[in-house]
């Protein structure tokens, strides 16, 4: 199959076959849930003429033994944020493992990727298990489209993840100092930014990891974020999760999103009835996002400048 499967960047003259093919591929799911607004049906060839003319949108046709089967657009939203979408083969190449071959592609001819995302259908169970089975995960994002059909967001973070080892101190250190001086300045004075700067060294660091989970995340080895998460004084039942950063120039990148989700899925989290998270008040809005609400309700600053904002479970 690997050397079966092709992906051909298309130009203007290409354009017809993958309107037609997209046309094909789609016509079954569109009546089957009347999408009269997005649908790929309804494009215009002059709309594929416009993704293949942008800048920075790669659009491909699809080749198993050398016959056109099916197209792929990958647009490059930001940098290391790509989308896919969409991705069509014909009706009667389905289920041979091409769309699974034509990811692993998509993946290996962009390197510089960090994130990618996309969106289906959340009714067509097989579409989704799919993605998941490529790696893709829910990002709990949904948008009702008609009566019946519901778009879902996936995504998959290309970083890989570990738990802290000494080694890593001085370069998670320096990362969380880049934090304080380029985007919490935003939002403290300069006496503050300096105080924070010189107590959370590489020591104070092992002093965390000492006593708490802590996960670093690299991408090509090197460490754009971190995340802790620990027991709360000491209890069974609470837990709380601490030193959330990532590099200022990958933010907006799902970093974030994947150190709350990986914190989440570790023993102390799953134990707990009820974790806590002290915010800055740059970070509360992106907390929130999560379900995590200010601390009994009460949306005040303590000693620290910081927001205590909670989950039940």
């Amino acid at each position: 199959m690997e050397k079966e499967v092709r992906l051909i960047l298309a130009t203007e003259e290409d354009a017809p076959l993958l309107h037609q093919i997209k046309y094909v591929s789609f016509l079954s799911i569109y009546e089957k849930y009347k999408d009269e607004e997005t649908s790929p049906v309804k494009e215009s060839l002059e709309k594929v003429i416009k993704c293949i003319q942008l800048e920075k949108s790669d659009y491909y046709i699809i080749q198993f033994h050398d016959e056109s089967v099916g197209g792929v657009r990958v647009v490059e939203r930001q940098s290391g944020l790509f989308h896919i979408g969409p991705i069509f083969i014909l009706p009667e190449f389905q289920y041979q493992g091409i769309g699974f071959r034509v990811m692993n592609l998509i993946f290996n001819a962009y390197p510089q990727a960090i994130t990618w995302i996309l969106n289906t259908i959340l009714e067509e169970k097989g579409n989704c298990y799919f993605y998941e089975k490529c790696g893709f995960v829910r990002t709990g994002k949904c948008k009702a489209n008609t009566e019946s059909m519901t778009l879902v967001d996936y995504e998959k973070c290309m970083v890989t993840i570990s738990r802290f080892q000494e080694t890593d101190a001085e370069e998670v250190a320096n990362l969380i100092i880049r934090n304080f001086k380029e985007v919490n300045s935003r939002d403290y004075s300069p006496e503050a930014i300096d105080n924070l700067v010189k107590s959370h060294d590489a020591v104070w660091v092992k002093g965390v990891a000492s006593y708490a989970n802590m996960y670093v995340f690299r991408f090509e080895e090197k460490i754009i974020g971190v995340g802790s998460i620990s027991s709360y004084w000491g209890s069974e039942t609470e837990s709380i999760l601490l030193t959330i950063f990532v590099l200022p120039e990958f933010h907006g990148k799902g970093i974030g999103r994947r150190i709350i989700r990986t914190l989440e899925q570790d023993e102390l989290f799953k134990q707990a009835v009820r974790v806590e998270i002290p915010a800055s008040i740059t970070a509360v809005e992106f907390y929130q996002k999560y379900g995590y609400q200010f601390k009994q309700g009460l949306k005040q600053l303590d000693e620290e400048g910081l927001y205590r904002l909670e989950k039940f479970r």
